[in-house]
Protein backbone atom coordinates (compact mmCIF):
# COMPACT_ATOMS: atom_id res chain seq x y z
CA UNK A 1 0.00 0.00 0.00
CA UNK A 2 1.01 3.57 -1.09
CA UNK A 3 1.44 6.49 1.20
CA UNK A 4 -0.57 9.15 0.24
CA UNK A 5 1.29 11.29 -0.25
CA UNK A 6 2.74 9.26 -3.39
CA UNK A 7 -1.00 8.24 -4.92
CA UNK A 8 -1.07 12.44 -5.45
CA UNK A 9 2.25 12.48 -6.46
CA UNK A 10 1.37 9.76 -9.29
CA UNK A 11 -1.83 11.52 -10.41
CA UNK A 12 -0.13 14.91 -10.67
CA UNK A 13 0.26 16.40 -14.38
CA UNK A 14 3.70 16.96 -15.31
CA UNK A 15 2.81 20.92 -15.46
CA UNK A 16 1.98 20.73 -12.11
CA UNK A 17 5.13 19.27 -10.48
CA UNK A 18 6.91 21.72 -12.50
CA UNK A 19 4.74 24.35 -11.10
CA UNK A 20 5.14 23.23 -7.71
CA UNK A 21 9.27 23.15 -8.14
CA UNK A 22 9.10 26.66 -9.48
CA UNK A 23 7.24 27.77 -6.39
CA UNK A 24 10.31 26.53 -3.74
CA UNK A 25 13.01 27.89 -6.67
CA UNK A 26 11.03 31.64 -6.48
CA UNK A 27 10.85 31.31 -2.80
CA UNK A 28 14.52 30.30 -2.28
CA UNK A 29 15.46 33.13 -4.59
CA UNK A 30 12.64 36.17 -2.51
CA UNK A 31 13.88 34.90 0.37
CA UNK A 32 17.84 35.59 -0.62
CA UNK A 33 16.60 39.16 -1.98
CA UNK A 34 14.72 40.08 1.25
CA UNK A 35 17.76 39.59 3.31
CA UNK A 36 19.70 41.50 0.69
CA UNK A 37 17.25 44.32 0.23
CA UNK A 38 15.14 44.41 3.30
CA UNK A 39 15.12 47.14 6.03
CA UNK A 40 15.83 45.43 9.32
CA UNK A 41 16.64 47.56 12.38
CA UNK A 42 19.56 45.27 12.83
CA UNK A 43 21.31 46.28 9.61
CA UNK A 44 21.62 49.66 11.06
CA UNK A 45 24.37 50.78 13.05
CA UNK A 46 24.90 50.05 16.24
CA UNK A 47 22.68 47.23 16.16
CA UNK A 48 24.98 46.06 13.18
CA UNK A 49 27.39 45.38 15.58
CA UNK A 50 25.88 43.10 17.85
CA UNK A 51 23.90 40.78 15.05
CA UNK A 52 25.77 39.04 12.27
CA UNK A 53 24.92 39.97 9.47
CA UNK A 54 23.36 39.19 5.90
CA UNK A 55 25.90 35.97 4.92
CA UNK A 56 26.85 37.04 1.60
CA UNK A 57 29.15 33.94 0.51
CA UNK A 58 25.82 31.95 1.54
CA UNK A 59 23.62 33.73 -0.94
CA UNK A 60 26.19 33.37 -3.85
CA UNK A 61 26.20 29.39 -3.73
CA UNK A 62 22.37 29.50 -2.97
CA UNK A 63 21.85 31.14 -6.75
CA UNK A 64 24.12 28.56 -7.90
CA UNK A 65 22.28 25.84 -6.44
CA UNK A 66 18.85 27.40 -7.37
CA UNK A 67 20.52 28.10 -11.47
CA UNK A 68 21.29 23.87 -11.39
CA UNK A 69 17.82 23.62 -10.43
CA UNK A 70 16.79 25.53 -13.21
CA UNK A 71 18.47 23.34 -15.92
CA UNK A 72 16.62 20.55 -14.34
CA UNK A 73 13.30 22.33 -14.66
CA UNK A 74 14.02 23.13 -18.48
CA UNK A 75 14.95 18.90 -18.85
CA UNK A 76 11.93 18.06 -16.95
CA UNK A 77 10.03 20.24 -19.32
CA UNK A 78 11.52 18.47 -22.29
CA UNK A 79 10.00 15.46 -21.08
CA UNK A 80 6.77 16.98 -20.23
CA UNK A 81 5.64 18.42 -23.37
CA UNK A 82 5.79 14.81 -24.75
CA UNK A 83 3.27 13.87 -22.81
CA UNK A 84 1.36 16.83 -21.60
CA UNK A 85 -2.18 17.54 -22.51
CA UNK A 86 -3.43 19.93 -24.86
CA UNK A 87 -4.66 22.39 -22.13
CA UNK A 88 -0.93 22.89 -20.75
CA UNK A 89 0.62 23.97 -23.44
CA UNK A 90 0.36 27.35 -23.40
CA UNK A 91 1.72 27.26 -20.13
CA UNK A 92 4.30 24.77 -21.31
CA UNK A 93 4.90 27.17 -24.01
CA UNK A 94 5.72 30.28 -21.76
CA UNK A 95 8.16 28.57 -19.33
CA UNK A 96 11.22 28.67 -21.36
CA UNK A 97 11.41 31.94 -21.13
CA UNK A 98 10.67 32.37 -17.40
CA UNK A 99 13.45 30.09 -16.62
CA UNK A 100 15.59 31.99 -18.40
CA UNK A 101 14.61 35.09 -16.86
CA UNK A 102 14.48 33.80 -13.46
CA UNK A 103 18.38 32.63 -14.52
CA UNK A 104 18.78 36.05 -15.11
CA UNK A 105 17.77 37.51 -12.13
CA UNK A 106 19.57 35.13 -9.78
CA UNK A 107 22.70 35.75 -11.99
CA UNK A 108 22.27 39.38 -11.26
CA UNK A 109 21.23 38.49 -7.46
CA UNK A 110 24.17 36.77 -7.04
CA UNK A 111 26.55 39.69 -8.73
CA UNK A 112 24.97 42.10 -6.23
CA UNK A 113 25.94 39.80 -2.95
CA UNK A 114 29.44 39.41 -4.35
CA UNK A 115 29.76 42.64 -4.63
CA UNK A 116 28.86 43.39 -1.15
CA UNK A 117 31.00 40.72 0.11
CA UNK A 118 33.98 41.91 -1.71
CA UNK A 119 33.40 45.16 -0.14
CA UNK A 120 33.22 43.69 3.41
CA UNK A 121 36.69 41.41 2.94
CA UNK A 122 37.80 44.51 1.54
CA UNK A 123 36.61 46.50 4.92
CA UNK A 124 38.11 43.77 7.07
CA UNK A 125 41.42 43.62 5.62
CA UNK A 126 42.04 46.91 6.42
CA UNK A 127 43.27 47.82 2.76
CA UNK A 128 43.98 51.33 1.87
CA UNK A 129 41.25 51.74 -0.26
CA UNK A 130 38.61 51.05 1.81
CA UNK A 131 35.39 53.03 -0.81
CA UNK A 132 34.91 51.47 -3.28
CA UNK A 133 33.34 53.26 -6.70
CA UNK A 134 29.81 53.19 -6.25
CA UNK A 135 29.23 53.53 -9.63
CA UNK A 136 30.40 49.83 -10.57
CA UNK A 137 27.36 49.08 -7.81
CA UNK A 138 25.25 51.01 -9.02
CA UNK A 139 25.54 49.38 -12.68
CA UNK A 140 25.27 46.32 -10.90
CA UNK A 141 21.87 47.35 -9.01
CA UNK A 142 20.46 48.68 -12.30
CA UNK A 143 21.35 45.60 -14.31
CA UNK A 144 19.49 43.43 -11.54
CA UNK A 145 16.45 46.04 -11.47
CA UNK A 146 16.31 45.33 -15.25
CA UNK A 147 16.54 41.56 -14.59
CA UNK A 148 13.80 41.62 -12.33
CA UNK A 149 11.34 43.34 -14.13
CA UNK A 150 12.26 40.88 -17.15
CA UNK A 151 10.74 37.94 -14.77
CA UNK A 152 7.73 39.87 -13.47
CA UNK A 153 6.92 40.55 -17.05
CA UNK A 154 7.53 36.37 -18.12
CA UNK A 155 6.09 35.54 -14.64
CA UNK A 156 2.81 37.27 -16.30
CA UNK A 157 2.45 35.19 -19.32
CA UNK A 158 3.11 32.18 -17.23
CA UNK A 159 0.35 32.91 -14.56
CA UNK A 160 -1.94 33.02 -17.75
CA UNK A 161 -0.88 29.71 -18.76
CA UNK A 162 -1.62 28.36 -15.90
CA UNK A 163 -4.68 30.27 -15.00
CA UNK A 164 -5.82 27.39 -18.38
CA UNK A 165 -4.73 24.47 -16.68
CA UNK A 166 -6.58 25.28 -12.67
Amino acid sequence: MLPMDQISEQKKLPSQIIFENLKELLRAKNTAHESLFKFHWKKMWPFSLIWPQVDYERIVRLMSEVRKNIIVQNNLLLQAKGVAQPFEKRFLDALPAYLESLDKSCQGLAAVAQWKQDMLEKKLKHDVKMVRDVSEYNQILKTYEKEQADLVRAGAFLQAGWGEIV
